[in-house]
């Protein structure tokens, strides 16, 4: 019996153990998809003329990792990490009226994310990592069309610029739910016209600035 005992208690030490390691406190690789709202501030929307008629959708995919920075000891449950975006695509979608004319806007833009994060496991299994990252959209595209045929499409590309992003993932298993705010922004010029910028929506002032690109995304995904 005593050896039965002893056996009993090792078998308990050593599952207490493993539980406290299995705790999604290790290197994780996930990728999501989700919705992403333009917010007022992407590209002037919120001070367009045209904003009582314009309708916006968005959508987002991500592909990462964290990776745990396990040397550094900042208490059980608690982990200090890098967390690197190798790929985000983003797609924005804007329609309005103008002069009685159906207009159409939509924007793609490729961007890698990466910065430190900090995870907080308070029950095995489930994660909160905050994060705030460093973002580089490596291409953009924006087009307008209309529903006249008159009216030329137009096409503006631009290339590499900086940002930032910050949020939370909740992890749960290998479930990934994420929130989190991006800004940038990137200079793009017409196809056609070298000397053509995108600007701003409906910036009836120097159109050589950048266009800005923020948004809020709520993803949902896998995480190993």
């Amino acid at each position: 019996m005593k050896k039965i005992g002893i056996l009993c208690i090792a078998l308990f030490l050593s599952l207490n153990a493993l539980a406290q390691e299995n705790k999604g406190l290790d290197n994780r690789f996930y990728f999501r998809l989700g919705y992403s709202n333009p917010n007022n501030s992407f590209m002037g929307y919120g001070e367009s003329p045209y904003q009582d008629f314009l309708s916006k959708t968005g959508g987002v995919f991500e592909l990462g990792s964290i990776f745990m920075l396990n040397n550094l000891d900042l208490g059980d449950g608690l982990r200090l990490g890098i967390n690197v975006d190798y790929a985000e695509v983003t797609f924005h979608y804007f329609e309005y009226d103008d002069d009685f004319e159906q207009v159409l806007f939509g924007t793609i833009q490729v961007s890698s994310k990466v910065g430190p994060s900090l995870s907080f496991s308070p029950v095995n299994r489930l994660v909160f990592d905050g994060f705030i990252k460093l973002k580089v959209p490596w291409f953009a595209i924006g087009y307008f069309s209309a529903d006249d045929p008159d009216i030329d499409e137009e096409v503006y590309t631009g290339a590499i610029a900086f940002g930032y992003s910050a949020g939370i993932n909740i992890r749960y298993g290998i479930l990934m739910i994420g929130f989190d705010y991006n800004n940038s922004s990137i200079k793009m010029n017409n196809t056609e016209d070298s000397n053509d910028y995108l600007g701003n929506f409906f910036d009836l002032g120097d159109d050589s600035d950048k266009s800005k690109f923020s948004y809020y995304s709520i993803t949902i995904g896998l995480n190993f």
